[in-house]
């Protein structure tokens, strides 16, 4: 069985499409036979930046969809030839077998979902577990959990919003569902020619995020209940800062959501009552068991929430096989946006 892959083959080199060996899943875990992996823009800060210590030769990607091809020891959650959707362990093993651009790829049980006929480059698109950890864990926003079909919030809960910068990017389109899904006001920004998704996706109010007009409008939608910055750079935590703490008026105290480190070189200091936290969030976690159960269990909401139809985030954008991927690792540097970049390791 030979397997080939696209490798990082030292840190910030050349992406080498070569044959290598297969890996065998341990205890625990999967091989899955790869028919499509996302790349994403840590994968990019990987490639270009080293921004993480990895072990190379690497290879990146995650999420994969395709088939069970083995299982290991102690597995018992899906069966070989079953369709399945997985996020990658590269970035914690730190291992080329664990990465997800290659024909064969090791995954854990825990977080393998079963897909049924959606297909495999759909799939990807709507397995990320970032939006769902920082909406719904415990330790992060802790907001109230959605359920298929949708139910009413609690009390407590009722009439909260939501601010997610960034509504166009791969993570601000299921953030805006699973939301909506769990039923808050959405508030969710853009550039006006995407608007028209984040209304389909079912965003409450739609702002452009380069009109300065945007800040005043999000003021008068107050209180706003919660904040998550999909886009997580100075330029976007600048204007929400502007929104929590205009010149001359009160600081509005806020927790903001993000997907990068606040401590990054050119990101704006925090005014008092106001604080920042880079989503950190592990599905391994004794205080995450409950989080694991609902979203990544067999017929928990995740694959629900895939074949039903419930879940939809932006469209794939196939861009060829694995020699493709030094390209989207480029395409990726420059900023990509309502899309996600995907590779089809058999092509």
């Amino acid at each position: 069985m030979n397997n080939r892959a696209a490798f990082l083959e030292t840190e910030k080199g050349k992406i080498v499409v070569r044959d290598t060996e297969t890996a065998e899943p341990g205890e625990g875990e999967i091989l899955i036979k790869v028919q499509a992996c996302a790349i994403q823009p840590a994968d990019a800060k990987i490639a270009k930046y080293a921004i993480v210590p990895m072990e190379y030769p690497l290879v990146l990607g995650s999420p994969v969809a395709g088939t069970v091809e083995a299982l290991g020891p102690g597995v018992s959650k899906v069966a070989v030839g079953e369709r399945v959707v997985c996020g990658t362990k590269v970035f914690v093993h730190k291992k080329a077998k664990y990465g997800g651009v290659q024909r064969f790829c090791v995954v854990d049980e825990s977080e393998v979902v079963e897909i049924g006929n959606t297909d495999f480059t759909k799939a990807v698109t709507l397995a990320s577990y970032t939006p769902p950890g920082a909406l719904f864990g415990s330790t992060t926003l802790n907001m109230h959990r959605p359920t298929i079909p949708a139910s009413p919030l609690p009390s407590s809960e009722v009439g909260k919003k939501i601010l997610i910068w960034g509504g166009s990017s791969a993570m601000g389109t299921l953030s805006i569902t699973y939301a909506k899904q769990a039923g808050y006001i959405v508030i969710s920004t853009s550039s006006p020619h995407n608007f028209g998704l984040l209304k389909d996706l079912g965003a409450d109010h739609i702002f452009d995020h380069s009109d300065p007009a945007t800040v005043d409008k999000i003021r008068a939608l107050f209180p706003v209940d919660y904040w998550f910055d999909t886009i997580s750079l100075p330029s976007s935590l600048s204007t929400i800062l502007k929104i929590l703490a205009p010149e001359g008026a009160p600081v509005t105290p806020a927790d903001i959501r993000l997907l990068l480190p606040p401590s990054m070189p050119g990101m704006p200091a925090l005014p008092d009552g106001v604080t920042a936290q880079m989503h950190r969030f592990s599905t391994h976690a004794p205080e995450n068991v409950d989080w694991q159960k609902w979203l990544l269990s067999r017929g928990g909401f995740l694959e629900m929430g895939i074949k039903s139809g419930v879940l939809k985030g932006v469209p794939a954008h196939v861009i060829g096989g694995l020699d493709s991927v030094e390209e989207g690792i480029e395409m990726l540097s420059k900023g990509v946006s309502a899309k996600k970049l995907v590779v089809e390791p058999w092509a």
